[in-house]
């Protein structure tokens, strides 16, 4: 008898210490999509992409920040996924909620989002797909390609003075006697 109440009290401290991780797992949600850049090249291996979940319910303030994931790209390439768990008791059914983010290489931004994408409140869905714009100008990684381009430019415009000084020739010429 006294093993069964032990087992039992056992069972019970058990359902009592899980109850609270419990009532947590119940208050958490999570908001999940990808990340897209533009224009689409290929991003550095140590290319940082933070995504961030806001409260952005204050007109005219920065968005509050709920929620972070930051991760190295380590050769992966757009789109890239992303989870963002908060607590539902920090949510207010008529607040504004969005994701933003942003990707850095060495530490200078490359791409940012530029769009305020909604979520969660307010008939706004909790999976979305960020698009992140170029900032800037992008580093030239085709190697030389704008050199060829100008070459066969100032060879197009050689080409074109060429062919317009002979017709200004021909045009100019003295008649010719028999």
């Amino acid at each position: 008898m006294l093993k069964i109440r032990s087992l039992i009290s056992l069972a019970i401290a058990a359902v009592l210490l899980t109850l609270p991780a419990a009532a947590l797992a119940q208050n958490t949600a999570s908001v999940t999509g990808t990340v897209n850049i533009r224009p689409l090249v290929t991003v550095p291996n140590n290319a940082v992409v933070t995504v961030q979940l806001a409260d952005a319910s204050v007109q005219g303030a920065p968005a509050k920040v709920i929620s972070e994931q930051t991760f190295t790209t380590n050769g992966a390439q757009p789109p890239f996924p992303f989870t963002l768990q908060y607590d539902k008791a920090r949510i207010v059914t008529t607040g504004v909620y969005i994701v933003q983010g942003n990707i850095k290489v060495n530490g200078q931004l490359r791409y940012s989002t530029t769009n305020a994408y909604r979520v969660i409140t307010q008939g706004s869905p909790t999976n979305v797909a960020i698009t992140m714009n170029v900032v800037g100008t992008l580093p030239n990684t085709a190697g030389g390609s704008g050199l060829l381009l100008g070459a066969l430019l100032l060879g197009a415009l050689l080409l074109l003075v060429r062919v317009l000084r002979i017709r200004l020739l021909s045009q100019t010429s003295l008649p010719r006697t028999l």
